[in-house]
């Protein structure tokens, strides 16, 4: 195996050798022209306001929102709360931004951070309005299902009784969805919510009249439905816009990739984050997130119809086929040997994906199986149990270990980011060779119960995926330069990387954790 390993890795280290003849012309000293822009790092005025606002900012957006996501989730009580400190913090980050941006001069031309940043907020307002909408229909709701009627007979004669008997009906869960329970009888009490409390203590006095009207405008198809779905998925992306948001900002702030190099800016920010995400993907499948549905290494009956596996050569399949066509961006319509690298990168990707869509697809196996085995259809041509969630499809691993080769190799101008390129196309590799160690691993001991397996390949490969994705990001050319000029060694920058991707991993492991333990708190508070 290890013979193996080494032979794969063969080509980056024979690529490093052939870097390492390369040597790098000193760089000038910042502005030494007269010509260069000034940044918001180098500006001195006005700091502490700049410093309140990131302060603000990553308390409201990279800790309180998140733990509001996660206990979103779980259907938390505390989910309410949380999300309405976190959207005050903001706000108050908001005010110091706009105060920072008024006391200093424009130094940065198309600064998106700002646009992003309006659009954020933009969200965030229609995402409380919308979960404010949600809460009074889930109230309206309740009320409506326990019968209109019985809700003022409930507040005239003050019978707690009949509340119990109301609510043990139908039990309305986070997402304001009824759902008939199976044993009503041995269902515990639960005390009215706040809005319906509010509501109850208010009712005798509105005319019936208008209280028609206001279910009729609160309880409808749009309030029940498209409101829950939308609140729920933004909700979620909420959380790749703030990572957006972050690198724009960091990117204003230091003043890089102005001109035409922010293309190949964003082109490197963009494929680094699809990797930061993966590899967070990978670190919650190890931790069991998502084995409801058979994608923690597990064994579920009643899982997902298709596996993780399918979503990954999916997404590899539209990354190259968009991508394939967008390589060739900038000021000089002619291609060079770069455009073309890039390019046959994206190329790959698509037919990668389409070869690992074709050998995932269930219904492709079932047709040739019937067609040229005729086995029962119970039973896969090779062995494995169509009805199972997980997969052994190499071809997103292959994937993976072709990129970190091929970048490994990639042609550069100076020592310093072949060296650069080198390390994260060596992490990629090592990531995917982690995932043919659990197909391994799971080819010989498949997993037999719902409980995750937890591969420790995957906790490796997790790592491998997040560190190559920080070092892809911070292998731009603006970010080298401003590395070299600050002079950033590659040794310093991976030791960087590997806390950097420490931190990231104990980040998610906390929120898992916060999500396991609020779970269990709402199923305690149901017992008692």
């Amino acid at each position: 195996m290890k013979s193996l390993y080494l032979l794969c890795l063969l080509p980056l280290v024979s690529a490093q050798h052939a870097h390492g003849d390369m040597v790098d012309a000193p760089l000038p000293a910042f502005n030494a022209t007269g010509e260069e822009p000034m940044s918001y790092a180098l500006y001195s005025p006005n700091k502490g306001l700049f410093y309140l606002h990131v302060l603000f900012m990553v308390i409201a957006f990279w800790i309180l929102m998140p733990i509001g996501i996660m206990l979103g989730i779980a259907k938390s009580s505390l989910h309410v709360p949380i999300q309405i400190l976190s959207f005050c913090t903001a706000m108050v980050g908001f005010f110091f931004a706009k105060l920072y941006g008024h006391s200093t001069p424009h130094m940065y031309s198309g600064n998106s951070h700002h646009t992003l940043g309006w659009i954020l907020f933009a969200l965030l307002i229609v995402q409380v309005a919308v979960g404010i909408v949600r809460k009074i229909a889930n109230a309206v709701g309740q009320s409506t299902d326990c019968g209109y009627q019985q809700v003022e007979h409930i507040h005239l004669m003050n019978s707690a009784s009949m509340i119990s008997s109301c609510q043990s009906n139908a039990s309305l869960n986070e997402e304001g969805i009824e759902e008939e329970s199976e044993s009503p009888d041995f269902l515990p009490e639960e005390k009215p919510s706040i809005t319906m409390n509010l509501y109850q203590r208010i009712s005798p006095y509105i005319p019936k009249a208008i209280k028609n009207a206001f279910i009729a405008v609160a309880y409808n198809r749009f309030t029940k439905t498209i409101c829950r779905y939308y609140h729920s998925v933004v909700g979620r992306t909420f959380v790749v816009l703030i990572f957006i948001q972050t690198l724009s900002g960091m990117v204003v702030y230091h003043g890089v990739c102005r001109s035409w190099e922010v293309l190949g800016c964003i082109a490197h920010l963009i494929k680094g984050g699809i990797f930061f995400f993966y590899g967070i993907l990978t670190f919650g499948r190890y931790f069991g997130a998502f084995a409801d549905r058979g994608w923690a290494w597990n064994n579920i009956e009643g899982g997902s119809s298709y596996s993780f596996e399918m979503i990954e050569v999916c997404l590899i399949f539209t990354y190259g086929i968009t991508n394939t066509w967008m390589e060739h961006f900038g000021n000089d319509s002619s291609w060079n040997h770069k455009d073309f690298e890039h390019a046959s990168l994206a190329f790959m990707w698509w037919w990668c994906g389409l070869i690992g869509i074709l050998v995932e697809s269930r219904s492709l196996r079932q047709l040739m199986r019937s067609r040229v085995m005729n086995l029962n259809n119970q039973v896969s041509d090779n062995g494995q149990d169509d009805s199972q969630s997980y997969s052994m499809n190499p071809f997103p691993a292959i994937t993976v270990f072709m990129t970190g080769i091929s970048m490994g190799n990639h042609h550069q101008e100076t020592q310093y980011s072949s060296n650069i390129h080198f390390l994260w196309g060596l992490l990629l590799s090592c990531a995917a060779v982690c995932r043919f160690i659990t197909y391994l691993t799971l080819y010989r001991m498949p997993p037999s119960t719902r409980l995750p397996s937890r591969p420790p390949s995957e906790l490796v490969g997790a790592f491998f995926l997040i560190a190559g994705s920080i070092l892809f990001m911070a292998s731009n050319s603006g970010t080298m330069l401003w590395l070299r000029r600050n002079s950033v060694d590659s040794m310093f920058l991976m030791n960087v990387c590997v806390a950097l991707t420490s931190m990231t991993l104990s980040y998610v492991a906390v929120l898992q954790l916060l999500k396991a333990w609020a779970e269990r708190r709402e199923l305690l508070k149901k017992r008692m």
